[in-house]
């Protein structure tokens, strides 16, 4: 069923946004209607969870701005295990969200308020988070919702909390394995410009004070510290444009398509980024299963959690084959981008009847091996990024002194 975004304003003229499903654009509206909410602007989104019929203009303001109630993963995981313990020991729902309102920050503060105050309303919870979409994902909610047809909301919210831990301490390595090398990267940036804004103007003085004519790789170190200390705005300004570019083209779906797929190639954060996608899709996939939700909207669910174009299209693909009538296992092993691991753990698990628990295993496993990949990357790279260094500073000294062996030839004669 197709999913759309809407901005509405309810009876006390406050602006909601949310996610809901539908058959239409005028459905949507009509079942806003039914819970008294105005409806501004009713978008269909993409598999991925963008918005299908967002303009432009629309697209690149979101794009450098914040949502208004976004609150960090980090606060949504832990707010998520305090309130799955305090259900689980039987505390009234709005009691215990009135509880952990008092020990929050403002901004989440006020969405756990709001959601309490719904639910006292008459609401259910999965239609009173799906109100913060800058809180609760798509997945928050799908699973709740699940866990209130089956009248297990805390069981549900419990196996939400272990796997919102879960993917948020192998988000922590990934980021962890890409920060070193981009620190050094940026300390190797700064550290030219600065010889290109001090050090080699010095060295030109000094040469010129000789007379002598300098060595090519050195004058051309010195027009490019020239360019870069008299053109200094320019090359701000063409970096900023540069940016803002790249940004306006990773709107496209074309170009962001090309990008993330390219992002697969890199050496070894390559192989860190799909063992991360399939991690993510197995546990995901794995809990929503568990949590009682129909294969189709599972699959469409981790279109949006994957964060990855090439993956989210191959699970659009996966979701087709499955309206076709094929097996989960055979929908995956067309589209060419899973594991073997996880097409045969998942094909096993349609025999068994297990798909959700083989899956989490799935899971477990890559998991694991992004575990070693980036406790061992210190010791793999370090070497490379210190040659790369050591290269380009020594490249740069070499330019600088090259015109002091003329000047000792021309003073002995030689």
């Amino acid at each position: 069923m197709p999913r759309f975004y809407y901005k509405a304003r309810d009876p006390n003229d406050k602006i909601i946004t949310g996610n809901t499903e539908g058959q239409s654009v005028d459905e949507v509206i009509e079942r806003l209607g039914e819970k008294k909410l105005v409806p501004i602007q009713v978008d269909e989104l993409n598999f991925d969870g963008s918005r299908r019929q967002q303009g432009f203009t629309e697209r690149f303001k979101s794009s450098f701005a914040f949502t208004k109630d976004k609150v960090p993963y980090t606060e949504v995981v832990f707010f998520t295990r305090q309130l799955a313990t305090m259900v689980e020991a039987g505390v009234p729902l709005v009691k215990a969200l009135e509880q952990l309102a008092t020990g929050e920050k403002l901004i989440f503060k006020k969405i756990i308020t709001s959601v309490a105050d719904d639910i006292s309303h008459g609401n259910t919870f999965s239609d009173s988070i799906a109100r913060h979409p800058g809180a609760f994902s798509n997945l928050f909610v799908s699973i709740c919702h699940a866990g209130e047809v089956a009248g297990a909301l805390d069981k549900v919210l419990d196996q939400l909390a272990t796997y919102m831990e879960y993917t948020e301490a192998l988000r922590g390595k990934v980021v962890s394995a890409m920060r070193y090398p981009t620190f050094i990267f940026g300390f190797v940036a700064l550290l030219v410009a600065g010889i290109l804004w001090k050090l080699v103007p010095v060295f030109e003085g000094l040469y010129s004070g000789f007379g002598a004519k300098l060595p090519g790789p050195t004058l051309a170190l010195v027009n490019i510290s020239d360019t870069f200390r008299t053109n200094l705005p320019l090359v701000l300004l063409l970096t900023l444009a540069l940016f803002i570019g790249f940004r306006m083209a990773m709107m496209t779906e074309k170009f962001k398509f090309l990008f993330h797929k390219y992002l697969l190639y890199l050496p070894i954060f390559g192989i860190i980024l799909k063992k991360n996608i399939w991690s993510v899709f197995s546990r995901t996939m794995a809990l929503l299963l568990e949590a009682g939700t129909p294969i189709l909207q599972a699959t469409e669910i981790c279109g949006a959690v994957v964060g990855n174009k090439v993956y989210s299209k191959a699970l659009e693909e996966i979701y087709a084959g499955l309206r076709r009538g094929e097996l989960l296992s055979q929908a995956i092993a067309k589209t060419g981008v899973f594991p073997p691991m996880v097409i045969q753990l998942t094909a096993t698990g349609e025999e068994s009847g297990r798909v959700d628990e083989l899956l989490r295993k799935a899971a477990e496993f890559y998991e694991r091996e992004i575990k070693n990949t980036v406790d061992s990357l210190a010791a793999i790279i370090e070497p490379v990024l210190i040659i790369i260094l050591g290269g380009i500073v020594g490249t740069i000294l070499i330019c600088l002194y090259l015109p002091v062996f003329s000047i000792g030839k021309a003073i002995t004669g030689h």
